[in-house]
């Protein structure tokens, strides 16, 4: 029955063939919804599921205006620009992250969704150790965190302004199997190591592995948006965290272990020994705001998506 009554709720994922786009397409594909995929590069991926695909470049007002002609009960903001070190980052993010954003929000202001939900990153806060909560002044120090606080500006904006209902999600570091042989994330760091460990058997970190970051599972971060998709509109600002901190040695201990129990064989953990940097105090981001909505217990799931990416690139051979 529940299948039945999604089937009738459409929905809108942008970027919805992108690195986290993928996982929420799945699930809502998997849950019974009308699932629509507004993507910049068509590609024909290796899944089949029952979604559409709009082709349309957000940067550009009228773009969005010819692609998004249909009403979407939900729609769940995810396409930005995120390769900071892609050459013109700066420029390019702006004009994608903040003003993309906005064309959005202009073409649905007048038919506006349920429920908007922007995705945006814990580095509108521009801390990495210690404590963060949604009351911690905003001071992004990178393009990718004040082009993202500048869309969330937009989206607070067209609430104001044509009352669109939404919801702020500041993502930490999300992590899982890309669904996408061609991805562009491989170089985040569970992928990266996994990939490496798979091709050339070798587990190498460019640094001492002491740097700590905030984990959460792209399985956890699908779950949550569904919950909280299912409940009127908060029109609030939420962390969705791991609220634990992980060394990157720890992510590369758990690919180690990854990688002995699917080849059966023993593999070390290199790390640079040249990198006298001492440990970094802990970061915690705090999501006890959202779990005020959504209750939810993020555990590692490092070893599994190992595991998983394994399977992947298996398949690809």
């Amino acid at each position: 029955m529940e299948n039945m009554v999604n089937s009738k709720t459409k929905v809108l994922i942008t970027g919805g063939l992108g690195n986290l786009g993928s996982w929420l397409t799945h699930h809502y594909c998997n849950l019974g919804y009308d699932v629509t995929v507004l993507t910049y590069r068509h590609r024909t991926l290796e899944f089949e599921l029952p979604f559409k695909i709009i082709t349309c470049d957000i940067s550009t007002l009228s773009n969005c205006k010819a692609a998004i002609t249909e009403y979407y009960d939900i729609i769940i903001h995810t396409a930005s620009m995120n390769d900071n070190f892609v050459e013109g980052y700066a420029e390019n993010a702006i004009i994608v992250n903040a003003l993309g954003t906005r064309n959005i929000l202009e073409t649905i202001k007048d038919n506006p969704p349920k429920h908007f939900i922007y995705f945006s990153t814990f580095h509108v806060y521009g801390k990495y150790s210690g404590n963060i909560s949604e009351e911690t002044e905003l001071l992004p120090n990178n393009d990718y965190g004040t082009t993202h606080l500048f869309a969330e500006y937009y989206v607070k904006q067209f609430h104001k302004n044509f009352n669109i209902p939404y919801s702020i999600i500041r993502l930490s570091n999300s992590y899982g199997c890309p669904k996408d042989y061609d991805s562009s994330k491989w170089y985040l760091i569970l992928n990266d190591l996994s990939k490496s460990a798979f091709k050339n058997d070798k587990i190498k970190l460019n640094g001492n592995g002491l740097a700590v970051r905030d984990f959460i599972w792209m399985g956890d971060v699908c779950n949550i948006i569904h919950k909280l998709t299912q409940l009127e509109s908060t029109n609030d600002t939420y962390n969705i965290s791991g609220e634990k901190s992980y060394t990157l040695l720890d992510v590369a201990e758990a690919v180690k272990e990854a990688y002995q129990e699917y080849f059966n064989k023993p593999i070390e953990v290199e790390i640079n020994t040249e990198d006298k940097s001492p440990p970094r105090e802990p970061i915690i981001i705090s999501s006890s705001k959202i779990k005020q909505l959504v209750n939810y217990n993020a555990e590692s799931h490092f070893k599994d998506e190992a595991l998983q990416i394994f399977n992947f690139l298996k398949e690809e051979k």
